[in-house]
């Protein structure tokens, strides 16, 4: 499908329409559609127009538009910034009747008393387009000025983007799922013995089998130098093939270097930090976890326990895997934090946005809350 998005101003413009104007477009590409962005200023890349001028071009617009399938308007139907473009628009549905024009509504100039008065030209219903409402209250306010339903689409985030993730870990994040509700368990361990990364394993594995979906994450490698590693990473292998483990469990140095950059990236991917260590010298892992207002569960041990006495969920080392899955997964249930991020990761991730809401617009699928 061929899309056009219509804005004011594309980024770098920083703003929060045009900050959404960009997930659209990023979302849209990875879908398969083909995507124009058409704005007076700013914008980057190829698929970016602008209108000649930094004017309304209504000839321009109209021959950019007619090659379109869906044209969106963002905020420009219902803002007073430049009435003229909102006229230009405004003519496009009778003159270009293939093509779906969608008034996006971010804001409503009419509902705004420091935009007073409003042109009277535009303070009205265009014909030929349909509204989009960001919000239910957006929804409620166009019934009350202007008499008209209109479909809700909530704005949407991309987790990557909003923890600052480097690449490679936004990347194994979006390809393992990790932001879909599920609880995400760091383990910042190379592949040595006394890190006890089976019981992570295992536990993982309880959780899955319980139905409570979780993940570990194990940042190191095996040494290579090493033939104690390297024969317990062939176990660990062997225990990663069994039932509710497998894809649950990922090690990060697999996929990527594992740099300093990264290792804070999976801080901010995580919701927990699994630490089950048999021995250890220092531990800094439960102090980097409290920096980052991770929850902390962890061996009962020494030096462990002095540096997470506050908060933290201590097991034995040897502790049986259920029990240790169950204390963890009691936690995040009621956890308020966890459930807090779980739900807007759920809700508003741009993926979860797409599916349950973009998708059956494009589709013309008809939306039940569409009425005030």
């Amino acid at each position: 499908m061929r899309i056009a998005l219509v804005h004011y101003t594309c980024g770098p413009v920083v703003g929060g329409v045009e900050r959404v104007v960009a997930g659209h477009a990023r979302l849209f590409e990875r879908h398969g559609h083909a995507v124009t962005l058409i704005c007076q200023r700013g914008g980057e890349g190829e698929n970016v127009l602008r209108i000649p001028g930094g004017g309304t071009a209504p000839g321009w617009l109209r021959e950019v538009c007619a090659g379109q399938d869906v044209v969106v308007v963002h905020n420009v139907m219902t803002m007073p910034f430049d009435p003229a473009l909102t006229l230009a628009l405004a003519a496009l549905p009778e003159r270009l009747p293939g093509v779906r024009f969608l008034a996006w509504t971010h804001d409503l100039a009419l509902c705004n008393a420091d935009l007073a008065p409003v042109p009277a030209e535009i303070a009205r219903c265009f014909a030929g387009f349909e509204y989009i409402a960001v919000s239910a209250l957006r929804r409620r306010q166009l019934h009350e000025a202007l008499g008209i339903g209109a479909r809700v689409v909530p704005d949407g985030f991309d987790p990557g983007e909003v923890l600052g993730l480097p690449d490679a870990v936004a990347r194994m994040a979006e390809e393992a799922a990790l932001f879909d509700g599920r609880l995400v368990l760091l383990h910042p361990a190379r592949i040595l013995r006394r890190k006890n990364i089976e019981c992570g394993i295992r536990v993982v594995a309880a959780m899955n089998a319980a139905g409570h979906r979780a993940t570990l994450i194990v940042t190191g490698a095996e040494d290579s130098h090493n033939p104690a590693s390297r024969q317990y990473a062939a176990e660990l292998a062997v225990l990663r093939a069994a039932p509710g483990a497998g894809a649950a469990v990922l090690f990060a140095a697999e996929r990527f270097p594992v740099g300093a950059s990264e290792i804070a990236g999976l801080y901010r991917v995580a919701d927990a930090l699994f630490f089950p260590s048999r021995s250890e010298g220092f531990g800094l892992p439960v102090i980097e976890a409290a920096v980052h207002g991770l929850p902390v569960f962890c061996s009962d041990i020494e030096p462990l326990r002095s540096l997470a006495a506050r908060g933290a969920t201590f097991f034995p080392p040897d502790a049986p895997p259920g029990e240790i899955a169950k204390s963890i997964s009691d936690f995040a249930a009621a956890d308020e934090r966890i459930l807090a991020r779980k739900e807007a990761m759920r809700a508003s991730a741009w993926e979860t946005v797409y599916t349950e809401h973009l998708a059956p617009l494009l589709a013309g699928t008809s939306n039940p809350a569409a009425k005030p």
